[in-house]
């Protein structure tokens, strides 16, 4: 049965009820039989109605309940009535505002698929400026906690120049994560190594002077190596990528590209244009390799070839860091924000 109609004989029964004789007895069996009769109709009346109310003004269930009983109750009839009213009021405002309601185009967040930018808060700038010596000891420790989620290539730096700070806890917490870091490195160096002298397949050779050559480059990357054992450690780097590639293994571009950017770390920028270019013949991604191409033409001062490089850039899809380089070079204009200067010093 409809709610509606349950509420419609609740209300006929309370105006049976004010108009029985036992309204004008004064016998107490009668007060009670009334008060008993109108407590129940109260509550059929209170149930119907909630069961009326759309759905998401039945919460709290408990309270809405007993407030409408408290209106049924109280004022007998013109409380069930009212309620009513009440109900269709809201009933109607909800239909017309289902009907009349007009779809709004919302736009759709963009996501930079490629990017791998650090939260500004954890940004090399930001750290800097929470590990100087004027901030209290806890407060520069958990910024050198951080350094564990910023990229190594950024934190390594900033721990260097820790190892010479005056307190003695962020000093041994900075050697501790570069040693730790180092050490992760060279275990799976010696690792390879072994494998190395056990390879008996031109494949397994190969990918153990590649991952040789990789880790190598790591250390460099990372700025776990300082003067000279740098400069022997790209050596390293140079000599396993070289075994490799004169295995004549056809592994990809991953590799060529790999040999340019040890090339330009060591200052040959004719190798290292030549493997780069070589890369990208054989389908590395110009997103990846160009920004290293007009690094080179950058150390040339061959501006133009820079800005030729950037502007075909600017018709991919780069990553944040990349894009405000681009946008330097290319000259488009566009509004400044503030993030902006917390990418350019980190290129």
């Amino acid at each position: 049965m409809n709610p509606l109609h349950w509420t419609w004989a609740a209300i006929v029964a309370d105006i049976g009820l004010l108009f029985s004789p036992a309204m004008l007895s004064t016998g107490l069996l009668a007060f009670w039989c009334v008060l008993l009769a109108h407590t129940t109709i109260s509550a059929l009346v209170a149930v119907s109605t909630y069961l009326l109310l759309p759905r998401r003004f039945r919460q709290p269930r408990t309270f809405v309940t007993g407030l409408m009983f408290c209106f049924a109750f109280i004022a007998p009839v013109v409380g069930a009535i009212g309620l009513l009213i009440i109900i269709r009021r809201v009933l109607q405002k909800t239909h017309d505002e289902s009907i009349f309601a007009v779809p709004v185009p919302v736009e759709l967040p963009v996501y930079d698929m490629t990017s791998k930018d650090v939260h500004r808060g954890s940004s090399q700038g930001a750290i800097r400026s929470r590990l100087g010596h004027e901030v209290p000891s806890h407060l520069r420790m958990q910024s050198l906690l951080t350094l564990q989620a910023v990229p190594s290539r950024v934190s390594n730096p900033i721990l260097e120049e820790l190892l010479g700070d005056d307190t003695d806890d962020v000093r041994l917490v900075a050697f501790g994560m570069l040693d730790t870091e180092e050490k992760k490195i060279s275990s799976e160096i010696r690792q390879q190594s072994e494998r190395l002298e056990q390879a008996q397949t031109l494949e397994v050779r190969f990918g153990c002077l590649r991952q040789l050559a990789e880790l190598n480059w790591e250390l460099v990357y990372a700025c776990l190596a300082q003067g000279e054992l740098r400069r022997h450690i790209l050596t390293q780097a140079a000599r396993f990528a070289d075994e490799a590639l004169a295995l004549d293994v056809s592994s990809g571009s991953g590799l060529v590209f790999l040999r340019g950017r040890i090339w330009l770390e060591q200052g040959d920028l004719d190798a290292a244009k030549l493997a780069i270019e070589q890369a990208v013949a054989q389908g590395q991604p110009r997103t990846s390799a160009w920004p290293y191409l007009a690094e080179i033409a950058f150390r040339r001062r061959d501006f133009i070839a820079v800005r030729q490089y950037m502007q075909q850039l600017s018709k991919l899809n780069l990553a944040s860091r990349t894009q405000m380089v681009e946008d330097f070079w290319v000259s488009r204009p566009k509004e400044i924000n503030f993030r902006d200067y917390t990418y350019l010093p980190h290129i």
